[in-house]
């Protein structure tokens, strides 16, 4: 069966659409103050800008471990943000999220249709909504990223410039998006790669053009040491990581959660291992899956398979990964709707799926902070959702079927 473009953005596709930024903008702007990673950008900008005040360290306005962890360069481009009331930022902020999001999907669905549209749209939203209103909710800049690499990624044939640009300015505000160029040269796209490289250490360095040369490099150098810093007193502590060194360390270690604002997580470990043991054992690991995944992108037949390789990945080897930023999983997580609809899947398969977003929905709508604490100390995110959905994307991909043509690949 041919697939089916998606329809061409009508009138009621864009009032839906300013609809979902409406209430998205009203939702977040009702309690400005939940958006606590949104709350740190706004008075870092308005300390450093307005009252000379430092960008990076403890600052007056919000207590440690809340501090600025951003190259300069983005407190530059939120430095528009900072002008306006407090009040106002939130909504605002989650707005653009949803606006953006709009062009994003149909420049996806035009690429990659589904053999049924409908139903397709329909179980990635169930699917990315619990982690989406999550993200939303804290302000972070993380979705904002997602989307820039979706746009490159969607763009990168059509618009290689503008797509190197998309890329290099994401990895300028933080690094993973680097992590995307070995994938795109193995999907033959090198030159992009080496475009977005360039582009990232020139936008990294360009508040030198207002700050002066040695002031910026003094402020990358601050911002470096932090990092260090911080990773080295919180890193495997500062939440329940959903990540696969998260879970390995609560499963294989006794952790200590005394330091920390909350201290009512449980320990699940089944051993007490040193932690040092377990960490390098974990980058044995993080580097055999980098392997495997780098081999199963260059055998996709398909860019919308080969990239949900790398999304899913990059969430499972990330040293620390909060339940926020599940929603990075937008790319495969439309992917997952083509294999719904894919009527060459597998029933297995199309029930793994149907299993995962039932869970991801109804878990966290379970009463009690009690049983919230339990389901994050034992990886359920990691375990229910990111490690099913990327053992179908493996599998449905190893099948080198191309879902926009229809026929297997070489077939």
């Amino acid at each position: 069966m041919k697939s089916l473009p998606p329809p061409v953005p009508g009138r009621l596709a864009w009032a839906l659409l300013l609809i979902s930024v409406l209430l998205a903008a009203l939702g977040c702007g009702w309690h400005p103050l939940k958006a606590v990673d949104l709350h740190v950008y706004y008075a870092t900008a308005r300390s450093f800008f307005y009252h000379s005040g430092p960008m990076y360290g403890p600052n007056d306005v919000f207590g440690w471990p809340m501090l600025y962890r951003y190259p300069p360069l983005f407190l530059y481009l939120f430095r528009p943000f900072a002008l306006l009331p407090l009040s106002a930022v939130p909504g605002l902020w989650a707005g653009l999220k949803v606006f953006l999001l709009g062009p994003l999907l149909w420049l996806w669905y035009r690429r990659f249709p589904p053999t049924r549209f409908l139903p397709a749209i329909s179980f990635s939203a169930l699917l990315l909504l619990p982690y989406f209103v999550l993200e939303l909710r804290s302000g972070n800049v993380q979705f904002l990223l997602v989307e820039l690499v979706c746009y490159a990624l969607l763009l990168c044939d059509e618009h290689p410039i503008v797509s190197s640009l998309l890329l290099g300015l994401a990895a300028a505000v933080k690094v993973w998006p680097l992590f995307i160029l070995p994938y795109l040269a193995l999907r033959g796209r090198w030159r992009i790669g080496i475009q977005a490289s360039l582009a990232t250490a020139l936008l990294t360095i360009a508040p030198a053009l207002c700050l002066g040369w040695k002031t910026t490099f003094h402020l990358l150098a601050q911002w470096f040491v932090q990092e260090q810093r911080i990773n080295a007193l919180l890193g495997d502590r500062w939440y329940p990581s959903q990540s696969l060194r998260g879970v390995m360390l609560r499963y294989l270690t006794s952790m200590d959660y005394s330091d920390l604002p909350d201290r009512n997580y449980r320990l699940v470990n089944f051993v007490s291992l040193p932690s040092w043991e377990v960490r390098q054992f974990w980058l044995l690991l993080a580097v055999l899956l980098v392997l495997f995944s780098l081999v199963c992108v260059y055998r996709c037949a398909d860019d919308a398979a080969a990239y949900s390789i790398f999304f899913c990945f990059l969430l499972m080897i990330e040293p620390n990964v909060h339940r926020p930023n599940y929603a990075t999983l937008l790319w495969p997580v439309l992917f997952a709707g083509i294999i719904m609809t894919d009527p060459r899947a597998s029933p297995f398969r199309r029930w793994i799926l149907l299993a995962v977003a039932a869970l991801a929905v109804l878990v966290p709508l379970v009463p009690g902070s009690a049983f919230q604490r339990l389901a994050q100390v034992l990886g359920f995110d990691f375990l229910a959702v990111l490690l099913p959905l990327t053992l179908v994307v493996v599998t449905y991909a190893s099948r080198r079927f191309s879902p926009a043509s229809g026929t297997p690949a070489g077939g």
